[in-house]
């Protein structure tokens, strides 16, 4: 079989590129085709007419998103079976390309091209495909870890509401501690996720609920860091000796979080009158926000500033190489640092290094590339859902704040994603698969040369014309 898998490989020239990409279209297919049996569904029955909600549901899990079109909640309307289905789905797509692809490279080390272990070793800032296989190793240590204390730390919260089952205890535990580190924001909970006094939560007492919300917020922040960032601050423990990017990462975490918690608290608590958000709602808003899609609160409920400062973070998402989704930190911190170093006539330059011009036209066309997926992705479903439904009928700003965490990967909704169109259901499907897998990586399937310099021995006269 890998013979023929080489051979295929020789003669076509795939790039590595797409082979990330065909991976995650396979565990996708194979997830939703285990979603339509019966052994998945709570009704036992097969799911071939509604196929759709299965797709839809695989595309979710892989891409880490937590968006979900079954009305329950996958923990009313799947089986254990489905749950443990979506959960490795979950797993998988967390993984990130990164991993998939060094596995891509161990099984086409003979064939890959010396620019395409050169492009990989650099994205993670390896000296060596052996220094990358390290690197996978430890992004597998440290998830297996984090996941394994989250779920110990789970454990008293969901005890309260388990009926004293030991089973059913460790299984929540367990699912959870997965999917909020994977920033995959599916829970068991039925179709109201965290959100207070509704639900399976109803039962769950104050100091267990906070709690949760507590463990869950440190679990996101973990996974949103850059697996990178945390190598480097565990091997490097003086400040100093961390590199710049690991400093940036942790700057614009913590920035955000501050940001977004002091909006919220603005516009959803102080000025707000009508169901107002409690402290630690405005800071889990803030943290979730980062690409995790759990919610204790109703995203409909809140105001259209809020909605704003929402869509933001969402964009903006999580650090490169962890399990968050977004156009990243590091994209937003240069984009805005080119932009000031240009008014203010100085080069690009943070924390004592300075920056190259390929690095920040490569952020800004990343920035540009996700605009340009949202606006596409908006004007389509916006066409769909007035013509299936009529423009009365449907909240144009919801449906913003639903593509926006479609494309982040992020998974809140308020415009109610089991009631969306047949054909909207296949637009997020596909702003989730490029939001996981970034417009860059897409591109790159197609176009090797991306940010390489033209192999020519001449040159045209430069020229500035008018802009602006």
């Amino acid at each position: 079989m890998n013979n023929i898998i080489n051979n295929i490989k020789v003669k076509r020239n795939i790039s590595p590129f797409a082979l990330v990409l065909i991976s995650f279209l396979v565990v996708i297919a194979l997830g939703s085709l285990l979603l339509v049996t019966p052994w998945a569904n709570s009704d036992g029955l097969w799911k071939w007419d509604s196929y759709i909600d299965c797709l839809f549901t695989a595309t979710s899990a892989t891409c880490v998103t937590g968006l979900c079109t079954l009305v329950n909640g996958i923990g009313v309307d799947l089986t254990l079976f489905g749950q443990i289905v979506v959960l490795i789905c979950i797993q998988i797509g967390g993984l990130g390309f990164i991993t998939i692809f060094t596995f891509i490279i161990t099984l086409f080390r003979k064939k890959l091209k010396f620019k395409d272990k050169y492009a990989l070793t650099q994205a993670v800032g390896a000296s060596s495909i052996s220094q990358l296989r390290r690197f996978v190793m430890h992004i597998i240590i440290i998830s297996a870890i984090c996941e394994f204390i989250g779920t110990g730390l789970y454990f008293p919260a969901f005890w309260t509401i388990s009926n004293g089952s030991f089973v059913k205890c460790l299984w929540l535990s367990v699912f959870h501690a997965v999917s909020m580190f994977n920033n995959a924001g599916f829970d068991l909970l039925g179709s109201t996720s965290f959100v207070s006094g509704v639900g399976t939560i109803a039962s769950m007492p104050t100091w267990a609920y906070n709690y949760l919300l507590a463990i869950t917020m440190v679990l996101i922040v973990f996974g949103g860091l850059s697996f990178v960032a945390i190598i480097d601050i565990v091997s490097k423990r003086k400040i100093r000796l961390w590199s710049a990017f690991t400093k940036i990462v942790l700057t614009m975490t913590v920035s955000l979080i501050l940001l977004g918690f002091l909006v919220f608290l603005v516009t959803e608590r102080w000025i707000k009158s009508d169901n107002p958000m409690s402290v630690i709602d405005c800071l889990f808003q803030s943290v979730t926000l980062r690409t995790a899609g759990a919610a204790s609160y109703n995203q409909n409920d809140l105001t259209l500033a809020g909605k704003i400062m929402s869509c933001a973070l969402m964009f903006i998402g999580g650090s490169p190489l962890s399990t968050a989704g977004g156009m990243k930190t590091t994209t937003i911190f240069l984009t805005v640092l080119t932009i000031t170093s240009f008014l203010k006539g100085k080069n690009v330059n943070a924390f004592k290094r300075r920056f190259s011009p390929n690095n920040a036209v490569k952020a800004m066309t990343i920035m540009f590339l996700g605009m340009l997926v949202l606006i596409v992705g908006i004007g389509v479903m916006s066409a769909v859902e007035i013509a299936a439904k009529g423009a009365d009928n449907v909240d144009g700003v919801n449906l913003v704040f639903e593509c926006f965490s479609a494309f982040g990967t992020v998974g809140v909704s308020a415009y109610g994603t089991p009631n969306i169109e047949f054909a909207s259901k296949i637009v997020l499907c596909l702003m989730m698969f490029m939001g996981r897998l970034g417009p860059m990586t897409l591109i790159q399937i197609f176009e090797s040369r991306i940010g390489q310099e033209d192999a020519k021995h001449f040159d045209y006269v430069e020229e500035d014309i008018l802009v602006g």
